[in-house]
């Protein structure tokens, strides 16, 4: 998905693998609570608010992959598609790290009962 060269050209992604990919970061964090939730109800609020938050921040980056004024295949727009890849995939990271905490904390507690 990200830069690729061939024969010595750099080939940018394009818009709608950069939407793409954004939506396959994202909506994994937000499958994988739901699943988690179904599994564990008794975390439902903090679950909650960590599908409510990837869904927002679905939202906004899909929003910010057009909020450029670049001009098409340029150098500033290639870096403004990695710029909005790069925060979807470290809000993604943080989202997935918190619910796996909350998994470890119901696999604890679980293991204690």
């Amino acid at each position: 998905m990200y830069i690729t060269t061939v024969q010595n050209r750099t080939i940018m992604p394009s818009r709608s693998e950069i939407y793409q990919a954004v939506n396959i970061i994202l909506n994994d964090v937000i499958e994988q609570s739901f699943s988690h939730l179904v599994r564990n109800p008794q975390g439902t609020d903090e679950l909650n608010q960590i599908i409510r938050e990837a869904s927002e921040d679905l939202n906004y980056y899909l929003l910010k992959i057009d909020a450029h004024n670049h001009r098409p295949n340029s150098k500033r727009l290639e870096e403004h598609y990695l710029s909005v890849t790069k925060e979807a995939e470290k809000k993604s990271l943080y989202l997935l790290a918190r619910l796996q905490r909350l998994q470890r904390k119901g696999l604890s507690s679980t293991s204690s009962s």
